[in-house]
Protein backbone atom coordinates (compact mmCIF):
# COMPACT_ATOMS: atom_id res chain seq x y z
CA UNK A 1 0.00 0.00 0.00
CA UNK A 2 1.23 3.46 -0.91
CA UNK A 3 2.59 5.51 1.98
CA UNK A 4 0.83 8.85 2.32
CA UNK A 5 2.82 11.77 3.68
CA UNK A 6 2.08 15.33 4.75
CA UNK A 7 3.98 18.55 4.30
CA UNK A 8 3.28 21.98 5.72
CA UNK A 9 0.42 23.78 4.01
CA UNK A 10 2.09 26.59 2.04
CA UNK A 11 -0.97 28.83 2.20
CA UNK A 12 -1.09 28.49 5.99
CA UNK A 13 2.63 29.22 6.27
CA UNK A 14 2.46 32.19 3.89
CA UNK A 15 -0.45 33.77 5.72
CA UNK A 16 1.03 33.37 9.19
CA UNK A 17 4.50 34.49 8.15
CA UNK A 18 2.94 37.43 6.30
CA UNK A 19 1.17 38.54 9.46
CA UNK A 20 4.41 38.00 11.41
CA UNK A 21 6.24 40.32 8.99
CA UNK A 22 3.47 42.88 9.40
CA UNK A 23 3.99 42.79 13.17
CA UNK A 24 7.73 43.26 12.63
CA UNK A 25 7.01 46.29 10.43
CA UNK A 26 4.73 47.74 13.10
CA UNK A 27 7.41 47.14 15.70
CA UNK A 28 9.95 48.96 13.55
CA UNK A 29 7.58 51.90 13.17
CA UNK A 30 7.02 52.04 16.94
CA UNK A 31 10.77 51.96 17.60
CA UNK A 32 11.31 54.73 15.05
CA UNK A 33 8.68 56.92 16.72
CA UNK A 34 10.04 56.25 20.19
CA UNK A 35 13.70 56.69 19.24
CA UNK A 36 13.54 59.34 16.53
CA UNK A 37 10.09 60.60 15.57
CA UNK A 38 8.68 61.68 18.92
CA UNK A 39 11.92 63.21 20.31
CA UNK A 40 12.48 65.02 17.02
CA UNK A 41 8.98 66.52 17.09
CA UNK A 42 9.42 67.54 20.73
CA UNK A 43 12.72 69.26 19.92
CA UNK A 44 11.35 70.95 16.81
CA UNK A 45 8.27 72.42 18.49
CA UNK A 46 9.94 73.40 21.78
CA UNK A 47 11.46 76.76 20.67
CA UNK A 48 8.17 77.90 19.12
CA UNK A 49 6.15 76.74 22.12
CA UNK A 50 8.51 78.54 24.49
CA UNK A 51 8.15 81.81 22.57
CA UNK A 52 4.36 81.50 22.54
CA UNK A 53 4.32 80.62 26.24
CA UNK A 54 6.30 83.79 26.99
CA UNK A 55 3.92 85.82 24.83
CA UNK A 56 0.96 84.20 26.59
CA UNK A 57 2.27 85.34 29.97
CA UNK A 58 3.31 88.82 28.80
CA UNK A 59 0.11 89.63 26.89
CA UNK A 60 -2.26 87.60 29.09
CA UNK A 61 -3.58 85.53 26.17
CA UNK A 62 -5.83 82.65 27.31
CA UNK A 63 -6.38 79.41 25.40
CA UNK A 64 -9.79 80.62 24.20
CA UNK A 65 -8.09 83.44 22.29
CA UNK A 66 -5.36 81.23 20.86
CA UNK A 67 -7.94 79.01 19.10
CA UNK A 68 -10.47 81.73 18.26
CA UNK A 69 -11.02 81.83 14.48
CA UNK A 70 -13.52 84.70 14.46
CA UNK A 71 -11.10 87.36 13.15
CA UNK A 72 -9.23 85.72 10.28
CA UNK A 73 -10.78 82.27 10.01
CA UNK A 74 -7.51 80.75 11.21
CA UNK A 75 -6.65 80.27 14.87
CA UNK A 76 -3.77 82.48 16.10
CA UNK A 77 -2.14 79.32 17.44
CA UNK A 78 -2.11 77.83 13.96
CA UNK A 79 -0.83 81.05 12.40
CA UNK A 80 2.01 81.30 14.92
CA UNK A 81 3.25 77.77 14.27
CA UNK A 82 2.83 78.08 10.50
CA UNK A 83 4.97 81.21 10.59
CA UNK A 84 7.70 78.96 12.02
CA UNK A 85 7.18 76.44 9.21
CA UNK A 86 5.10 73.82 10.99
CA UNK A 87 1.61 72.93 12.12
CA UNK A 88 0.77 73.26 15.81
CA UNK A 89 1.06 70.01 17.79
CA UNK A 90 -2.27 68.18 17.54
CA UNK A 91 -2.18 67.51 21.28
CA UNK A 92 -1.96 71.24 22.05
CA UNK A 93 -4.73 72.24 19.63
CA UNK A 94 -6.95 69.44 20.85
CA UNK A 95 -6.38 70.46 24.47
CA UNK A 96 -7.32 74.09 23.89
CA UNK A 97 -10.32 73.23 21.73
CA UNK A 98 -11.57 70.70 24.26
CA UNK A 99 -11.37 73.32 27.01
CA UNK A 100 -13.41 75.74 24.93
CA UNK A 101 -16.02 73.23 23.78
CA UNK A 102 -16.49 71.91 27.33
CA UNK A 103 -16.57 75.37 28.91
CA UNK A 104 -13.60 74.41 31.05
CA UNK A 105 -12.43 77.33 33.25
CA UNK A 106 -8.88 76.69 32.09
CA UNK A 107 -9.76 78.19 28.71
CA UNK A 108 -9.52 81.63 30.33
CA UNK A 109 -6.66 80.78 32.69
CA UNK A 110 -3.44 82.30 31.37
CA UNK A 111 -1.18 80.19 33.59
CA UNK A 112 -2.90 76.97 32.54
CA UNK A 113 -2.52 78.06 28.92
CA UNK A 114 1.20 78.79 29.39
CA UNK A 115 1.77 75.45 31.11
CA UNK A 116 0.03 73.62 28.27
CA UNK A 117 2.23 75.47 25.76
CA UNK A 118 5.34 74.22 27.55
CA UNK A 119 4.16 70.60 27.69
CA UNK A 120 5.95 68.54 25.01
CA UNK A 121 3.68 67.00 22.34
CA UNK A 122 4.95 63.57 23.38
CA UNK A 123 5.59 62.80 27.03
CA UNK A 124 8.13 60.33 28.38
CA UNK A 125 5.22 57.97 28.95
CA UNK A 126 4.21 58.29 25.28
CA UNK A 127 7.75 57.44 24.23
CA UNK A 128 7.95 54.45 26.57
CA UNK A 129 4.61 53.23 25.21
CA UNK A 130 6.12 53.07 21.72
CA UNK A 131 8.85 50.71 22.91
CA UNK A 132 6.34 48.60 24.82
CA UNK A 133 4.19 48.37 21.67
CA UNK A 134 7.27 47.40 19.66
CA UNK A 135 8.08 44.63 22.13
CA UNK A 136 4.52 43.32 21.95
CA UNK A 137 4.66 43.36 18.15
CA UNK A 138 7.93 41.43 18.10
CA UNK A 139 6.61 38.87 20.58
CA UNK A 140 3.52 38.38 18.43
CA UNK A 141 5.72 37.93 15.35
CA UNK A 142 7.88 35.39 17.16
CA UNK A 143 4.80 33.50 18.34
CA UNK A 144 3.41 33.26 14.82
CA UNK A 145 6.77 32.25 13.38
CA UNK A 146 7.11 29.68 16.15
CA UNK A 147 3.76 28.15 15.27
CA UNK A 148 4.78 27.86 11.63
CA UNK A 149 8.11 26.32 12.64
CA UNK A 150 6.30 23.80 14.83
CA UNK A 151 4.01 22.79 11.96
CA UNK A 152 6.94 22.68 9.56
CA UNK A 153 8.82 20.36 11.91
CA UNK A 154 5.83 18.04 12.24
CA UNK A 155 5.11 15.46 9.55
CA UNK A 156 2.79 12.47 9.32
CA UNK A 157 3.11 9.28 7.29
CA UNK A 158 0.42 6.64 6.85
CA UNK A 159 1.22 3.20 5.49
CA UNK A 160 -0.75 -0.02 5.65
CA UNK A 161 0.26 -0.70 9.23
CA UNK A 162 0.63 2.51 11.18
CA UNK A 163 0.42 6.28 11.35
CA UNK A 164 3.80 7.77 12.12
CA UNK A 165 4.07 11.25 13.63
CA UNK A 166 7.51 12.86 13.34
CA UNK A 167 8.50 16.05 15.13
CA UNK A 168 11.94 17.44 14.40
CA UNK A 169 13.41 14.02 13.74
CA UNK A 170 11.71 12.19 16.61
CA UNK A 171 9.11 9.74 15.37
CA UNK A 172 6.25 8.00 17.16
CA UNK A 173 4.41 5.14 15.52
CA UNK A 174 0.70 4.48 16.11
CA UNK A 175 -0.34 1.03 14.83
CA UNK A 176 -3.62 1.07 12.95
CA UNK A 177 -4.63 -2.07 14.83
CA UNK A 178 -4.63 0.08 17.98
CA UNK A 179 -7.00 2.69 16.50
CA UNK A 180 -10.07 2.79 18.71
CA UNK A 181 -12.05 5.66 17.28
CA UNK A 182 -12.21 8.64 14.95
CA UNK A 183 -13.95 11.90 15.74
CA UNK A 184 -14.94 13.46 12.41
CA UNK A 185 -17.41 16.02 13.82
CA UNK A 186 -15.19 18.91 12.59
CA UNK A 187 -13.91 17.30 9.44
CA UNK A 188 -16.46 18.61 6.93
CA UNK A 189 -16.32 22.26 8.11
CA UNK A 190 -12.81 22.69 9.43
CA UNK A 191 -10.76 19.80 8.07
CA UNK A 192 -9.93 18.52 11.55
CA UNK A 193 -9.90 14.80 12.31
CA UNK A 194 -9.17 13.42 15.76
CA UNK A 195 -7.84 9.88 16.10
CA UNK A 196 -7.85 7.90 19.33
CA UNK A 197 -5.29 5.13 19.66
CA UNK A 198 -4.58 2.85 22.58
CA UNK A 199 -1.31 4.69 23.12
CA UNK A 200 -2.56 8.24 22.68
CA UNK A 201 -4.37 10.67 20.39
CA UNK A 202 -3.44 12.31 17.09
CA UNK A 203 -5.12 15.29 15.43
CA UNK A 204 -5.01 15.74 11.67
CA UNK A 205 -5.57 19.31 10.48
CA UNK A 206 -5.87 20.00 6.76
CA UNK A 207 -5.23 23.73 7.32
CA UNK A 208 -1.83 23.13 8.86
CA UNK A 209 -0.65 20.31 6.62
CA UNK A 210 -1.06 19.45 2.95
CA UNK A 211 -1.70 15.79 2.23
CA UNK A 212 -4.03 15.30 5.20
CA UNK A 213 -7.20 14.80 3.12
CA UNK A 214 -6.22 11.60 1.26
CA UNK A 215 -4.83 10.29 4.55
CA UNK A 216 -8.11 11.08 6.32
CA UNK A 217 -10.16 9.44 3.58
CA UNK A 218 -8.25 6.22 4.01
CA UNK A 219 -8.68 6.29 7.78
CA UNK A 220 -12.39 7.15 7.63
CA UNK A 221 -13.05 4.30 5.25
CA UNK A 222 -11.86 1.67 7.72
CA UNK A 223 -11.87 3.09 11.24
CA UNK A 224 -14.63 3.01 13.89
CA UNK A 225 -16.16 6.44 14.52
CA UNK A 226 -16.68 8.16 17.85
CA UNK A 227 -18.04 11.55 18.87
Amino acid sequence: METLRTTINREYAARFLGVALLFVAFAGWFVYDGKIGYPRENARTAPVAERLAARTAAEKIPAADWVNTAKTGVAPLTEAFRAAGMEPPAKLSDTFNSWVSAGDPRMNDVEATRAAMLTPPHSEEDIRAQFVSAAIGLLAALALAGLVAWRWGTALALDGEALTVSRFGRARRFPLAALRGVDDSQWAKRGILRLRFEGGAVTLDAWHHAGVRPMAERLLASAPKTV
